[in-house]
This record gives C-alpha cells, structure tokens and sequence, in this order.
C-alpha cells in the first residue's frame, strides 16, 4: 500500500474565529448543537488544511476523514452575533483511528465548552477504513495533549420508544455519498419539545457513528430516558444500528 507524504509548516495547536449569525441560532439565540458540530468540523478541517493532510489533499488520492465518535460539553451556548474562537489539536494517532480535541472559548478568552472526536482515514472506493501509517508524517502532528472532558465512549444498546421515522434526502447527503455526521445530530436534537429546551440546556452531547446511510434508507429513531436528564438513542436502517446517542441535559 502506497504511503501519502505530508508536508509543510506544522500548526500542532491554533485558534480560528467565528462569528454566529442569525441562521445559525434558535429559538432562544442560542447556537443549535448541530451547528456547533458543524463548526468544530470546520475547524478540524481548517486546521488539517494548514497541516496538508485535509480533505482536499485526501480527495487526490481518493480518499477521506470520517468522523466515528464525538462527544462535546457546554458550560453555555455562544449566542447569536457573538465571537468564539475553536481551539483545535490532533492529540494522538493509532493505526485505527486518529483523537482531535476542541476547546471554545468566547470574546473574554473564557472557556464556554470542550470536545473529543475521533476520526478514520477512509477509503472512498472500498468503502473501508485505511491504516493511518499509510498516511505518511501524520503522528508528527499529534502533541500528545488530552482533552479536558471524557473521551467519547462506545454506548450501548437501547431498548425504548420510538421517536421519529422519515427517509434519508438529498439535503442529508454528503461529499462522502452518505449521510452528513451532522445531520444525526440534528434529528436527535429535534427528538426534543421546546418547552424541554426552555427548562435547560444540554450538558453533554455524546455519538458514535456505527454504520453509514445512504439515500433513501429508511430511519427510524428509538430512545428512552436511562435515568433523570440522561437520554440514549439510536438511529436505525432496517434494524440495524447506524448510530447511538446520549444526551444529557
């Protein structure tokens, strides 16, 4: 197997700005926590841009980053107009799977949340996750430091009520050809009332990716409360499990 050379200034831990509009935000001005995902893979490819291995060095060699878990914590959620900056650093790379942590900080340089994710090279005509080491020079850019939260954990089965059910659309498709990461972050975010988001914001958002979706697959939502303020959910395609979720408030 070939190996892909990196090369370049190495940037193992910066800052990038942003700015939350309108559209972005939702009933309360708040920034949604798909929105939030969103930003914080924006900032995982900026920074793996500046560090030659993003998606448009990857996409040459017919390849990709596929995000398999995230877990994100909010003492609060930046509002609408407000500038955050997203810290972002590569903590370490396996063979398998390759840990990028987050820290949000606002205008006063206060620290308002954190995140772990964690990330496989992909192969876009096998459908298969590659060896990190065929990725030349990439554990040079990890710095070894942990997160300030609890990594993303494999979650387990769920047993519960059923939530949602639709079909998979053209707006939830990705440049990878299935379901954008975000886009199950929003359908467990919509499995709540307002009146919910009114009582309290959520603490913890965790998710692991199991098995992709494409279009036209059939999602059915399951869930259950595990104990107070502490949800778990799946989404499933034809009974099999393509993600779970917990969501703690």
């Amino acid at each position: 197997m070939e190996n892909v050379s990196l090369s370049g200034v190495r940037k193992l831990k910066k800052s990038y700005p942003f700015q939350i509009p309108p559209q972005f935000v939702d009933f309360q001005f708040r920034v949604t926590m798909a929105t939030l995902g969103d930003i914080l893979l924006t900032t995982a490819q900026f920074n793996a841009d500046d560090n030659g291995f993003g998606l448009r060095r990857l996409n040459e060699i017919n390849c990709s980053w596929v995000l398999t878990r995230l877990a994100i914590e909010m003492e609060r959620f930046p509002e609408q107009y407000e500038n955050i900056q997203v810290e972002t650093w590569v903590e370490e790379v396996g063979r398998a799977n390759t840990t990028r942590n987050f820290c949000i900080r606002d205008e006063k340089n206060e620290i308002i949340g954190n995140a772990c994710s964690q990330w496989v090279f992909f192969d876009m005509e096998t459908r298969r996750a590659k060896d990190l080491q065929t990725l030349d020079g990439i554990h040079e850019f990890a710095n070894g430091e942990a997160s300030l939260i609890e990594r993303p954990i494999k979650l387990g089965a769920v047993e519960g009520e059923k939530y949602d059910a639709f079909k998979v659309k053209y707006g939830d498709i990705d440049i990878n050809g299935h379901v954008n990461s975000m886009r199950y972050i929003q359908w467990i975010s919509d499995c709540f009332s307002l009146d919910r988001y009114r009582a309290s914001q959520v603490k913890r958002f965790e998710i692991n990716y199991v098995n992709e979706m494409l279009f036209g697959d059939a999602v059915e939502i399951i869930g259950h409360e595990k104990a107070p303020d502490d949800f778990r959910f799946e989404i499933r395609r034809d009974d099999k499990v393509t993600c779970k979720a917990r969501v703690v408030f």
